[in-house]
């Protein structure tokens, strides 16, 4: 699900950053295949399927969004893909409607079924939501106070193209404020490097642990959040990373790049 990146030649691999919370807690950083290997942790303990980790992920970014509330619901759209980062967006837009939010979803998925085969979703089954066509979003996008990019995670390989570059491109021109899930669309999670366009968000909300490649996300100006997704600290160490506990003070914290 990493996408393969062209070194120059006799240059190695860059260092992982480092993260930490406002109390100085260190927090390791992850590749692709090290946050695969603690999702199949985690569904082996639980005897879970990966729909109940988008659950849990989308209830968090669902928070992170909420909390920009003042005076009234937010308008809120989901800009969802269709792998497991688009499915964290689906409970997000789910959860956000189940507070009273005004949230809509389009969902960005080539082919004719896509925006139908987002609306009869089971996740949104029943939930106020509404689904725009993706020939249609640049209202919906303009008019939103946030924007959620669930379009791609650390599945991306090679540039975002077609409809996914469109709306990566429209995102940043029309939104607001923009809330990005693991990862910002189009960009590679290990690197940083985008070989094409690139959402840049106002907040990134990383799952579990910091992908290596979000300093780069920080050094264009986001802010970095931490989501709990209850990764077990044994599963965590067994990758030979030093871990802790950075959720002590709750389940969401905010991280910086250090060094």
């Amino acid at each position: 699900m990493t996408i393969a990146t062209a070194r120059t030649p006799g240059v190695g691999p860059r260092p992982a950053p480092s993260f930490q919370t406002a109390y100085g807690e260190v927090v390791p950083t992850v590749r692709s295949e090290q946050m695969r290997s603690l999702e199949r942790s985690w569904l082996r303990e639980r005897n879970g399927t990966p729909d109940h980790l988008a659950a849990l992920a989308g209830g968090r970014l669902a928070g992170v969004v909420a909390g920009w509330q003042t005076a009234g619901p937010l308008r809120v759209v989901v800009v969802a893909g269709a792998g497991w980062n688009g499915a964290a967006g689906l409970h997000a837009a789910r959860a956000l409607a189940q507070m009273g939010h005004a949230v809509a979803v389009v969902p960005v998925v080539q082919g004719p079924f896509g925006a139908r085969g987002v609306a009869s979703s089971p996740v949104l089954r029943g939930a106020v939501v509404r689904v725009v066509d993706p020939g249609r979003r640049e209202a919906a996008l303009g008019e939103a106070d946030v924007v959620v990019d669930a379009i791609v995670g650390c599945g991306l390989q090679g540039a975002a193209r077609g409809l996914a570059g469109d709306v990566i491109h429209d995102v940043n021109r029309l939104a607001r404020r923009i809330v990005a899930a693991d990862v910002p669309s189009g960009m590679d999670a290990d690197t940083g490097l985008a070989w094409g366009p690139v959402v840049r968000p106002t907040v990134v909300v990383a799952f579990g642990l910091p992908k290596a490649g979000l300093a780069q996300a920080a050094a264009f100006g986001s802010d970095l959040l931490l989501a709990d997704l209850r990764f077990a600290p044994s599963a965590v160490r067994a990758l030979g990373l030093g871990y802790g506990d950075p959720f002590r003070r709750g389940p969401v914290v905010a991280v910086r790049v250090v060094g």
